[in-house]
């Protein structure tokens, strides 16, 4: 575990950090978590007893232990959930932008790391159509003047700044895009799915309403399920995602006939 040079890092990053320790570890002193984050022990100890009641990991004697599996139906805070393989989520979202062309419809999908490509894509120079369920996203594209930003219909679910329900299902359903880049918090070879019925029934439109599907998916989302099946993977055009992706998902994923690329992470 290499160590970072933040002493005042940021709570939320701070908690990011741990649980991505503890995913490429599974178990882990306190005193390795401090010297690898660069904090004191009585702050990783505080944490770390935030993530156990939080219901991200266990304590145990000195350390902690990642869960052996999570709800299907769980998903992290706003501010952890977007710090999270956050260098992953910049460098899909990156080469993500760079497959848009001038004059193109793009739909973005609700997500960190749909939202991680929307900021690469405000910094484009080229005119291009936008509609998204996502405020922050919207709000992120608006600022480049070249950028036709729309956003669907509904309701803003509880905690987030996603748009859900029927107004904005009804408003994607209308939609003939030329790209939707989509996201989801679980991929099995076969199936993607997400946390709940109201996200799996929008994605699922999301799917059907572009000429090109582009899944945007860090490698910590391989292979695992959440509660609600919204697609197959082989409704997938392409597949970003970074390139710390086990040998044993990509031949799955190739063996299904997926286009796969891979990210480097930048240091």
């Amino acid at each position: 575990m290499s160590p970072i040079n933040r002493a005042h890092m940021l709570p939320a990053k701070r908690r990011a950090r741990i649980l991505e320790v503890l995913r490429a570890e599974q178990m882990v002193s306190l005193k390795d978590l401090s010297e690898a984050l660069g904090i004191s022990i009585s702050t990783v100890r505080r944490d770390v007893d935030y993530l156990e009641e939080a219901g991200y990991l266990s304590r145990t004697h000195g350390g902690a232990i990642s869960t052996a599996r999570a709800s299907t139906t769980f998903e992290p805070e706003a501010a952890i959930a977007l710090a999270i393989e956050s260098a992953a989520k910049a460098a899909i979202g990156a080469a993500a932008a760079q497959l848009i062309q001038p004059g193109q419809s793009v739909l973005f999908d609700s997500g960190t790391t749909t939202a991680a490509a929307a900021r690469a894509a405000a910094g484009l120079t080229i005119p291009f159509t936008a509609m998204t369920n996502d405020v922050m996203i919207a709000s992120c594209l608006s600022q480049n003047a070249l950028v036709q930003t729309s956003v669907t219909g509904g309701t803003i679910r509880s905690g987030t700044t996603t748009l859900l329900g029927a107004d904005a299902v009804n408003s994607v359903a209308r939609l003939r895009a030329d790209i939707a880049f989509v996201g989801t918090h679980a991929i099995t070879p076969d199936v993607l799915s997400d946390t709940s019925l109201e996200l799996a029934d929008l994605k699922r439109r999301f799917l059907a309403a572009a000429d090109r599907v582009i899944l945007l998916v860090d490698s910590s989302k391989f292979f695992n399920r959440a509660f609600c099946a919204f697609g197959e993977t082989s409704a997938v055009d392409l597949l970003l995602t970074d390139s710390r992706i086990s040998a044993d998902a990509t031949a799955a994923l190739k063996d299904r006939g997926i286009e796969l690329r891979m990210v480097d992470i930048a240091p």
